[in-house]
């Protein structure tokens, strides 16, 4: 009687969806001749039949841990001595991640208009300039009121002293900053 011998490897999820720029721990588990099984990730060898679509590691601390590079789809293998098994990696495009809304911590005067800017953070770390497309709103419009007008969106109009939370909303992410208004102050005197 000999021990138990591996006759089949399970990779999963199976089928498997990333956005690009984003990870995802696969695992690998070992089916042998005795009817048990046991996670075999750090054992085995992983592998990408596209290498510019994802990758996977193989380091001793990440194994198994898949990568999305590139728009596309891929085999994704893992081995362990003759056995191997696969799953399907689909990478789609990158998902916006989060919201930054700038000027951070704003502070203006009554009768001062203040433009605030929204930046699209995505899954593979690149920034776009969201502002036209993003929903503005304030918390409090009594002390500022925030435009969505195509011409002037993200321009916050302050109407009395005190402070608001100003917001840009997209598809579920919104990011937010504080806007404090004080009262109308003195700039000049004609005589």
């Amino acid at each position: 009687v000999t021990a138990a011998a591996l006759v089949r490897i399970d990779v999963s999820p199976a089928d498997l969806s990333l956005a690009k720029g984003t990870t995802r721990q696969l695992a690998a588990t070992g089916a042998y001749t005795d009817g048990s099984t046991q996670d075999i990730t750090k054992q085995a060898t992983w592998n990408v039949s596209d290498p510019s679509v994802a990758s996977v590691s193989n380091a001793a601390a990440t194994n198994g841990l898949a990568t999305a590079l590139a728009v596309g789809s891929a085999t994704v293998s893992a081995t362990l001595g003759t056995v191997s098994g696969t799953a399907t990696l689909g990478v789609t495009a990158a998902v916006l991640a989060a919201i930054v809304v700038d000027p951070h911590d704003a502070a203006t005067a009554v009768g001062v208009t203040r433009q605030f800017v929204a930046s699209g953070v995505y899954s593979d770390s690149t920034v776009q300039d969201l502002t036209a497309q993003v929903t503005w709103a304030s918390s409090d419009k009594k002390v500022a009121s925030v435009s969505n007008a195509a011409d002037s969106r993200g321009l916050a109009t302050p109407a009395r002293a005190g402070s608001t939370v100003i917001s840009a909303t997209l598809g579920g992410v919104r990011g937010s900053t504080t806007l404090t208004v004080s009262n109308a102050s003195l700039v000049s005197i004609t005589v």
